[in-house]
């Protein structure tokens, strides 16, 4: 392909649509040698300054497919207004999820709301829109249906914007929170319940932080019931870690019938694997789910209050012949 830098000066506008599609043919094609490849990305990098809209839009449209394009040129692109970068933003494989990171501090708020509606979005990506992004960005990642959010970019959505209704609400709706961010969600709904009862009624204080309580337990039950093993035991060892791992907290989840909890609990607390805590319970011999129950430090009013569920639930717990 035989082009001139020097020959876009005197060129009309029309006859630039004309060679941006050219061009951008050129470049999704293959086989070229290095100096053509060279010279041609070098002339789409003109167009892409070009004071003419069109021809950028022309050239942006046309390039949105191509996937082997420079750094440089796409971030141009990317970066331009929103008529020419919406349609690149949109399509486009140029970046590494790496990339689009980095780039995402340098894009105006119109390529925030694009990139954040892609289906492909990444997580260091996410984590730059939701750090970077206004409300109305962090909304549409949490609106997202198909990407998967990590607890880093959720808990920075929280940091941020944890009086926004729209951003909470579209988070709250998700199926992929880890158990942690929703117990961090559930606090601070909690924290607004505990403003409005002391603010619209004569309620002691005691009364009401009992009704938060009950409440809290109660929505975050419903997400443990509805969470997978992997989920459950994540959410366990972060309690452990944070020392909120308490006797009381696993006999109020056990009771409700969360075995899964009651399993990771015992398993951490007695450091051994989950696989040995299934094999004890399976196995039912009431002096090894005693001996588990107490190497986890649980009491003795604890272990009958486990047994008793257990037996109620059909697991059965038995004494082995002597």
């Amino acid at each position: 392909m035989n082009l001139a830098l020097s020959n876009l000066v005197n060129a009309d506008r029309l006859e630039k649509v004309v060679l941006a599609k050219r061009v951008s043919r050129f470049l999704a094609s293959s086989g070229h040698e290095d100096a053509d490849y060279e010279a041609v990305t070098n002339v789409a990098r003109a167009l892409a300054q070009d004071l003419s809209i069109q021809v950028r839009e022309t050239l942006s449209f046309e390039l949105r497919l191509c996937g082997h394009i420079p750094y440089d040129l796409a971030a141009r692109i990317a970066s331009d207004i929103e008529s020419v970068a919406g349609p690149f933003i949109e399509a486009t494989l140029a970046f590494s999820d790496g990339e689009w990171a980095g780039l995402v501090p340098h894009l105006q708020d119109h390529a925030h709301a694009k990139l954040a509606r892609r289906h492909d979005l990444g997580e260091q990506t996410a984590f730059a829109l939701v750090l970077n992004g206004t409300a109305e960005t962090v909304t549409s990642v949490m609106a997202n249906r198909e990407i998967r959010l990590s607890e880093r970019v959720c808990n920075k959505a929280v940091d941020r914007f944890s009086g926004n209704d729209p951003v909470m609400q579209e988070m709250s709706r998700r199926d992929d929170l880890t158990l942690t961010v929703v117990e961090r969600i559930i606090g601070l709904v909690a924290e607004e319940y505990k403003r409005i009862l002391l603010a619209n009624y004569s309620l002691p204080k005691r009364l009401v932080a009992e009704i938060v309580f009950k409440t809290q337990h109660e929505t975050l039950w419903k997400r443990i019931a509805q969470a997978g093993p992997a989920q459950v035991h994540g959410y366990v060892v972060d309690l452990k870690r944070e020392g909120r791992l308490s006797e009381m907290l696993t006999l109020e989840m056990v009771e409700r019938g969360s075995f899964q909890f009651l399993g990771s609990a015992l398993a951490v607390e007695a450091g051994v694997t989950l696989g040995e805590v299934r094999g004890i319970l399976e196995k039912g011999d009431l002096r090894d789910v005693l001996r588990l129950i107490h190497s986890a430090g649980f009491g003795k009013t604890s272990a009958q209050r486990i047994c008793r569920v257990l037996r109620e639930n059909q697991i059965e717990v038995r004494r082995s012949a002597i």
